[in-house]
């Protein structure tokens, strides 16, 4: 019997223990939904082509894409950055959930409340003293970044406090019930008289909701199946992430995106998909989409290694996710909403140059090319100088 003294003992421990090799390919596609969501939330006029405008209501396009994508690679990344706690609850752990979600939250709100000032500064100066008194009775309490907090601390609340077999269980319960109340409560009308519409305005007031389209499309009920589509992202996370090898990581996204993706749309003769009230078949098919692209990107970047400048563009986003969307977000006040004589900053560049040049939807794609490209150089310069900014 070969014996063998601590220290070879503890050597041979740790290279037994699975190493988690960072895959790039996670940035990179994150990088991808950012930069779709500044083009498709920066058009340079109202006529755009058809896959950069979202559906009106039911059904699908490219631009309906983005958010969810991001959102089921949250569910993935919470995985990730939960699993070196052991998913058991510690003071540096809920200190790390609770400055996440509110921040987020606190991000959106503060964000909205310039885009109202940036508003009001449009029609008149002498409005802003009255709004100033008044702008929190109107201010919209939900968005895309409160949605993100809400459904993140949510998500990591029920990981750490539930036995992860129980997760699946879970994503159905809500998945279903939420089908239940749009079945039975006048859910897949367009109006106010949609129950969603009608919650958001008992919860939140008239007031606070979004007052561009009815119901609020990441309003209080919605936020159900949305937790369910983070929480499925964090499933997918756990089964791939524990398998041993890329081949393997491979396989099992892309099954499990094509299998995802066929029960959606199976399902959805019956729950149509929709953006604007996240259906669960919604979830389902972009959760499924963005699980067989992660796997293509997987298989091209991190097993072949196939790096180009496509590559590095969308890696500048993919490391600075957060910092670089709230930056277009503060970019969208001067250039699309302050007057520049008789027309905003985007207006009069797409009207005196873009229109004549292009024509109106070639034009509004350029716009919001250009919008990207200049998001792009100032993350580029965060990326040369290896600074991370999260949360």
């Amino acid at each position: 019997m070969i014996k063998m003294n601590p220290t070879e003992q503890m050597q041979i421990t740790l290279e037994k223990q699975p190493r988690h090799r960072r895959i790039l390919s996670i940035d990179v596609l994150r990088g991808i939904t950012i930069a779709g969501m500044i083009l498709v939330n920066n058009p340079g006029g109202e006529e755009v082509y058809t896959p950069f405008a979202h559906a009106s209501w039911i059904g699908l396009t490219p631009a309906d894409l983005v958010f969810p994508f991001f959102m089921f690679l949250m569910g993935i990344t919470t995985y990730l950055s939960l699993r070196k706690y052991q998913f058991e609850w510690s003071w540096a752990c809920s200190r790390k959930i609770i400055k996440r979600t509110f921040c987020l939250w606190g991000i959106g709100l503060i964000i909205e409340w310039l885009m109202m000032l940036s508003y009001r500064l449009t029609e008149s100066a002498d409005s802003i003293v009255p709004f100033l008194g008044d702008s929190f009775s109107h201010l919209r309490l939900l968005g895309v970044l409160p949605r993100l907090g809400i459904c993140y601390g949510l998500a990591a609340v029920i990981v750490l406090s539930t036995k992860h077999k129980y997760i699946p269980w879970i994503i159905a319960f809500l998945f279903m019930g939420y089908y239940v109340i749009l079945e039975s409560c006048n859910g897949w009308v367009h109006d106010s008289a949609n129950i969603l519409a009608i919650v958001d305005k008992t919860v939140l007031g008239t007031n606070h909701c979004f007052i561009w389209d009815v119901p609020d499309p990441e309003g209080v009920l919605s936020t159900v199946p949305a937790l369910a589509h983070v929480l499925l992202g964090f499933c997918v996370g756990k089964y791939v992430m524990n398998s041993e090898g890329l081949d393997n990581q491979i396989e099992r996204l892309f099954i499990i995106g094509v299998l995802l993706t066929l029960v959606g749309w199976l399902l959805s003769f019956g729950c149509p998909v929709s953006k604007k009230i996240w259906s669960p078949t919604f979830s389902m098919i972009t959760c499924g989409m963005c699980s067989a692209i992660l796997a293509l990107l997987i298989w091209g970047i991190d097993k072949r290694g196939y790096k180009n400048s496509a590559i590095t563009f969308f890696l500048v986003f993919g490391v600075n996710p957060l910092i670089l969307y709230v930056l277009s977000e503060l970019l969208f006040m001067p250039l699309s909403i302050l007057p520049l004589g008789d027309y905003t900053i985007s207006h009069w560049t797409y009207h005196s140059f873009l229109f004549p040049m292009f024509g109106a939807k070639l034009a509004s794609l350029v716009w919001g090319l250009c919008v990207v490209g200049l998001v792009w150089y100032c993350g580029l310069t965060l990326y040369k100088k290896k600074i991370f900014i999260s949360l």
